[in-house]
């Protein structure tokens, strides 16, 4: 039996599907077109994204791409990717045989519950704790602070992964001929769902310490929609291991599984990344003018660290960009929008700041210094900390 995926039912999948049949009494879907197809439409994805990871290092130092800390965007794409590997044999989509596949720790420990959901959901949580670390802290997410975080999380992998990785297998997990997949032990099973679950817990924990964070960008969104996401994936695990313990076996609930759980990766990627790729692909300058005057008028220039045309961001896990931008000064407001809720109180304050009273004009590396010595204690941005 190889491993090669097949648009038609193979004699030795229909061989497979009739044994287990006749041993267990479960009915067996055998592997075939909607395996296949559902495993072209997912690589087809993961392809347009490496074109995206590509254009996105290309343009890594437009400025609004760089405070999406794209080395940590690729890792979270790397590390979905990883796990699809791994879920193509955890549900049985892929004949095994007498191949590498069958290496069940392999694919199921490492691939799929470590480098795969355990690597994403730590990451989503290194990213909130970046954000913590920039807008409440007041520090920069780099050197010890990102250290220690990535530390935390390869030390508890390995600890976990070697821990299981040198148990015996049949009180983890091994490799079934009968029905060509691997079985794993309700202990091992009850594990993973805690080291996970743990995590999991701990993205909900920073998730709430983050949420009075005052960002211009939906950071605190962000968060809240991949902690939402691991929670969902975390849920459809555990009600399918236990409820339908035998789900590889059926095409619909295989299928359910890995769409859901690739769905929700892609949806987080895209969330975070869509916005600031698509208008540097078709709005470059004008975006960056937008994006630029949102964060002066949001009064978050020392968490960016934006003050002038040659600007730098201090993004939540990577440096400062180094791309000189123009920008206009903003215009004063010509009418009253009070009963809009517009608050006024930033914009004439970076008019004012663009001429003295002699009408000799202020240069930009000036202005953060004039708005905040001149800017009134109402007007004050404070983040509250929780």
């Amino acid at each position: 039996m190889g491993n090669t995926l097949s648009f038609s039912v193979t004699p030795s999948e229909q061989r497979r599907a009739s044994l287990i049949e006749a041993v267990s009494g479960i009915h067996v879907d055998p592997r075939g077109r909607a395996d296949a197809i559902m495993t072209i439409v997912i690589a087809s994805i993961y392809v347009f994204d490496l074109a995206a990871v590509v254009y996105m290092f290309f343009n890594r130092n437009y400025p609004p791409i760089r405070c999406k800390s794209p080395i940590l965007m690729t890792g979270v794409l790397v590390s979905s990717a990883i796990w699809f590997l791994g879920e193509l044999h955890i549900n049985g989509h892929v004949p095994l045989g007498d191949t590498p596949w069958n290496n069940c720790k392999a694919f199921a420990i490492w691939m799929s519950a470590l480098l795969g959901v355990y690597t994403l959901s730590s990451l989503i949580a290194i990213r909130i704790f970046g954000l913590i670390r920039v807008f409440i802290v007041g520090q920069q997410f780099r050197g010890r602070g990102l250290y220690m975080a990535l530390l935390l999380w390869a030390g508890s992998m390995l600890l976990y992964g070697l821990v299981v990785q040198f148990l015996p297998a049949e009180k983890t997990l091994f490799y079934v001929p009968l029905a060509d997949m691997c079985n794993s032990t309700k202990g091992l099973q009850a594990a993973i769902f805690a080291v996970i679950g743990s995590n999991w817990l701990v993205v909900l924990a920073l998730g709430w310490y983050a949420r009075n964070i005052k960002s211009s960008f939906n950071e605190v969104l962000e968060s809240a929609v991949g902690c939402f996401l691991i929670f969902l994936v975390l849920i459809t695990s555990i009600v399918m291991h236990y409820s339908r313990p035998a789900f590889p076996l059926s095409a619909g609930y295989r299928i359910m599984v890995t769409c859901i759980d690739q769905s929700s990766t892609q949806i987080y990627w895209w969330i975070i990344m869509g916005v600031p790729l698509y208008n540097c692909l078709f709005r470059r300058e004008r975006y960056l003018r937008e994006w630029t005057r949102k964060l002066m008028g949001d009064g978050l220039q020392k968490e960016y660290e934006v003050s002038d045309p040659g600007f730098s961001v201090n993004t939540t896990l990577v440096g400062r960009a180094s791309n000189a931008i123009s920008m206009a000064p903003m215009p004063s407001p010509r009418h009253n929008d009070s009963h809009r809720g517009v608050n006024h109180l930033q914009t004439p304050i970076i008019d004012r700041a663009t001429s003295t009273e002699n009408g000799e004009p202020i240069s930009w590396p000036q202005l953060a210094d004039y708005q905040q010595a001149n800017e009134p204690p109402s007007s004050k941005h404070h983040i509250r900390r929780w």
